[in-house]
């Protein structure tokens, strides 16, 4: 489909039409790869690279899934989820005592990274965004995670506090490998937001997917061989989460943009 054709789709007619999955093949993971890369470009957090795609060591690991929306075979929208595993969590670069605790407390943990969009070629950011992190949301509860962490910009925390009822867990810090742009860390407990309900709990939790669409869809050891050439040696991941569109339907400053 042509950028022009997608950018004169009607708002409702293109929301309607995105289809949410956990990515299950090379070309779906190449897909969110590619649309994070451009998107640490555009926002001046990264660096060019002859593969154009900004693949990390997590993503190699079994206990990380990459979501997905698409729009007629395009990927419009990615966001990744890492468990907490041999590699620990990325935000330990900068939240170590932080995850740490958290470990001691018996939690089952994971990371919320790699939120990206094309923003340019459709309407009605919003309804995708929360289709695609509530079928993240509802996948880590089906894995038995407690918790989701993320690092996020300050001025951004307060649309995750607000709405999604998100709890700061780490004050503000630089974050070296988005340069040095600052960053809070912020956590969201499942047994919590049970009992206290926020606006948003029945939005992401009020009706369960079909467990055919929970399925994990671990890499293969093909593919991680693949992927693995294009991680830059050391390399330590910041996530990006790419808002748009938040301050007319929630309240948020507009073109929200986290680390």
């Amino acid at each position: 489909m042509s950028l022009a054709r997608l950018r004169a789709e009607p708002s409702c007619a293109a929301t309607a039409s995105v289809k949410y999955k956990i990515a299950a093949s090379r070309e779906e993971r190449a897909s969110a790869f590619r649309l994070v890369y451009r998107s640490y470009l555009e926002a001046q957090l990264g660096g060019s690279n002859r593969y154009g795609m900004r693949v990390t060591p997590y993503h190699l690991l079994p206990s990380t899934e990459i979501f997905l929306a698409t729009l007629r075979g395009e990927t419009i929208f990615t966001v990744t989820l890492i468990g907490d595993g041999e590699l620990g969590l990325p935000m330990e670069t900068v939240y170590g005592e932080e995850v740490e605790r958290r470990r001691r407390q018996g939690l089952a943990l994971s990371e919320v990274s790699c939120l990206a969009d094309r923003r340019a070629w459709f309407r009605g950011f919003f309804p995708i965004f929360v289709g695609i992190t509530r079928l993240m949301a509802q996948y880590a509860r089906r894995r038995g995670f407690d918790e989701l962490l993320v690092a996020v910009h300050p001025k951004h925390a307060r649309f995750y506090r607000r709405y999604m009822d998100f709890e700061v867990i780490g004050e503000e810090r630089a974050y070296p490998t988005v340069r040095n742009n600052p960053a809070v860390a912020l956590s969201l407990n499942f047994d919590r937001v049970d009992r206290d309900r926020p606006r948003s709990y029945n939005t992401f939790f009020g009706r369960p997917i079909a467990d055919a669409q929970l399925e994990p869809r671990s890499i293969t050891a093909s593919d991680r061989d693949y992927f693995g050439e294009m991680v830059e040696p050391g390399f330590c991941i910041a996530p990006l989460l790419c808002i748009d569109e938040l301050s007319q339907e929630t309240g948020a400053p507009p073109d929200c943009r986290a680390l």
